[in-house]
């Protein structure tokens, strides 16, 4: 009799795990559909000249993804903006320098490039991107100024982070260094938001660096340095683009 308990104790007590392991198996699905449905959706637009764009794509897929939840198409044209996915993105990051946009954007392509834009998808606009399709004047609307000029592209630049509140800057140094050219502008409108300034090494004359600015529902972020692939690969620089992105896709921590 008492090894006939003992026998149904056992069965009981197996059961029990079982059940455990099931509800288990069950929360770690759940949680990884949770974390898949969470995934920033993103492209990088690279492309054009004077640039190591080959370079900065590589450089660019193997940290980012690393550093926050994102699946990072990379693109060299507009021809991703004919696509329904297109509607599904969170974010744009841009590393680009096209002159024109004649052979990159279609008329086409340049309204749902806006319309995407002006409907909540957000943009991470990194160094030349800010020059490029300099005379399509509506594109200038997501930065809220222009590109003066740049001096010298082999120097070492300075980035100052002037608001240390912001979800990009937060976790960021208070200064960090990178080889780039320095970038002017012409004074920014007074909804960009500077989250940080830079100048050369061995120079006081500051210019805005990295701001933010938003374009109807979609939240900018502007980011000047980055003419070397060199640049992305200091740490601080990469934490900069990573935090840039999540905040621009509305998936910044709180």
């Amino acid at each position: 009799m008492n090894a006939l308990k003992e026998v149904r104790m056992r069965r009981w007590q197996l059961l029990a795990w079982l059940t455990v392991l099931a509800v288990a198996i069950v929360a770690l699905g759940a949680a990884d559909e949770q974390a898949a449905a969470h995934r920033i959706k993103a492209v990088l637009w690279v492309g054009g000249s004077a640039h190591d764009y080959d370079a900065f794509a590589a450089i660019i897929t193997d940290f980012l993804p690393k550093q926050i939840p994102v699946d990072l198409e990379v693109v060299r044209d507009g021809s991703f903006l004919d696509s329904p996915a297109a509607k599904d993105l969170d974010v744009i990051v841009m590393n680009h320098c096209f002159e024109s946009v004649e052979g990159v954007l279609s008329d086409r392509q340049q309204q749902e490039l806006l319309s995407l834009v002006r409907g909540g998808v957000g943009v991470v606009a990194i160094h030349a991107s800010y020059y490029s399709f300099v005379g399509w004047d509506a594109v200038r609307e997501f930065y809220g100024a222009r590109f003066t000029q740049h001096g010298s592209s082999d120097v070492y630049v300075v980035v100052r982070m002037v608001d240390r509140s912001h979800p990009i800057t937060r976790d960021l140094p208070a200064t960090f260094r990178v080889r780039t050219e320095l970038y002017e502008s012409t004074p920014l409108a007074k909804d960009c938001h500077v989250l940080a300034q830079a100048h050369e090494e061995g120079t006081d004359q500051e210019h805005p660096s990295v701001w933010t600015r938003g374009y109807g529902k979609g939240r900018v972020v502007t980011i000047l340095p980055g003419h070397w692939p060199d640049a992305y690969k200091v740490p601080e620089f990469q934490k900069l683009i990573a935090n840039s992105t999540l905040w621009a896709a509305r998936a910044d921590r709180p």
